[in-house]
């Protein structure tokens, strides 16, 4: 049991960590979206099935430790009961002993040293010498027996006290591998424990999803998202990262070098929420080099991939790398941590997948690829999401 739930570990840490999670976009089929929900549902179903396989198995070889103790109780009580046996048959022996030698000094002193002779040999008939020499043989002889049965009695019982010993050297040793199988098995438990968050969150998530399309009129199978249903309308792909705020600075070149996001601010300062502007896949979590907090999401609309940067936050919310997102996703609140000049959102969205396309690569080709994408007329954030035209006018969205 153990070794199965290791591998299981195993295999869902591999599963987890090594399968790419992909957003979805036009192209998909509703039902691919549908088994893409039922395989995470599964994976969390079998983490869970571990956590409590293991928990089960942690129960059972607790109620074996504990029938071990008892039992070595039990041997180690038998144990001193046999030495007090053993005690006493050797002082009954010392005691036949000394009864016999007293009874044959008694006999010498009190009549002298040739009263058994005198004893023995003053028998007026043959019957009644044999029956003087047998008094003394029976009294010696039933010493003697008795000596031998104690001898034999205290064999066995050092026998049976070696047995005990083996035992409970055997049960001891059982104990610790016991214990460390209960060890081993509660550290399983602790990873498949840090786990199930994630799995839980991949699974809300992709029910999120799959409600949303649905809204969208997505309802057979062999629907193709962005075809046959959820099809695109209007200029704007994405959706504001707040739910109130107002354009503070728009993209555009200043003292000299492009500024590639959208500055966006709030009334709520700093207890304002950012949410992902769609539905993607959290690909970093993150300091720049001037301490700002910022996460880079990617997405896909229309088959085209895009990297979306959010900067300056406060703190982050509930997210982790590799986590699917939705618009009700809170990435985390307004700030100005790093190189920033009041509490702000800096907002870039690109299309290309930083880290992955050749073109983004690095952070150099990115900058690049920003400033080339500019000079053809692509705007970033202004060209993807419905922002007001001009700077502090305020939207609201319910």
């Amino acid at each position: 049991m153990q070794k199965f739930c290791q591998y299981l570990f195993l295999a869902l840490s591999v599963f987890i960590i090594f399968t790419p999670v992909v957003a979805y976009a036009d192209g998909q089929t509703f039902g691919e979206m549908l088994d893409d929900l039922a395989q995470a549902e599964a994976e969390l179903e079998a983490n869970n099935n571990a956590i409590e396989n293991n928990e089960n198995q942690i129960d059972e070889n607790n109620a074996t430790i504990q029938s071990l103790r008892n039992e070595i109780s039990a041997m180690g009580k038998e144990a001193e009961e046999l030495q007090q046996e053993i005690v006493d048959a050797n002082a009954e022996i010392e005691a036949k002993k000394e009864q016999t030698k007293s009874l044959i000094e008694y006999l010498q002193l009190s009549q002298g040293e040739n009263v058994y002779l005198e004893y023995a040999f003053g028998a007026e008939t043959v019957t009644d010498l044999i029956y003087r020499l047998s008094v003394v043989e029976q009294i010696a002889e039933y010493n003697d027996n008795m000596v031998a049965e104690l001898e034999t009695m205290i064999q066995e019982n050092e026998d049976r006290k070696v047995e005990l010993a083996n035992r409970q050297e055997e049960y001891e040793q059982k104990m610790v591998e016991l214990n460390n199988e209960i060890s081993s098995l509660n550290s399983s438990i602790q990873k498949l424990d840090s786990l199930g968050p994630g799995l839980e969150e991949q699974v809300e998530a992709k029910k999120s999803l799959v409600e949303y399309y649905r809204s969208q009129g997505c309802s057979n199978r062999s629907d193709v998202i962005g075809v046959d249903c959820a099809a695109s309308t209007g200029n704007a792909m994405f959706s504001r990262p707040m739910r109130t705020g107002y354009v503070t600075s728009f993209i555009g070149y200043r003292w000299g070098s492009l500024h590639r996001g959208i500055d966006l601010g709030s009334s709520t300062g700093r207890n304002t929420p950012l949410y992902s502007i769609g539905y993607g896949v959290i690909t970093d979590i993150y300091k720049d080099a001037y301490g700002a907090l910022c996460v880079a999401v990617q997405y896909k609309y229309g088959g085209e991939y895009y990297t979306a940067i959010y900067a300056h936050m406060s703190r982050y919310g509930n997210i982790y790398e590799g986590q699917e997102v939705t618009p009700n996703t809170i990435l985390g609140y307004m700030g100005d941590t790093g190189y920033a000049f009041g509490v702000h959102l800096h907002l870039e969205v690109w299309p290309c997948r930083l880290y992955v396309d050749s073109e983004c690569s690095n952070w150099s080709r990115y900058v690049s690829f920003v400033e080339r994408q500019y000079k053809n007329g692509f705007r970033g954030a202004e060209s993807v999401i419905a922002f007001p035209s001009t700077t502090y006018t305020t939207w609201y969205t319910k």
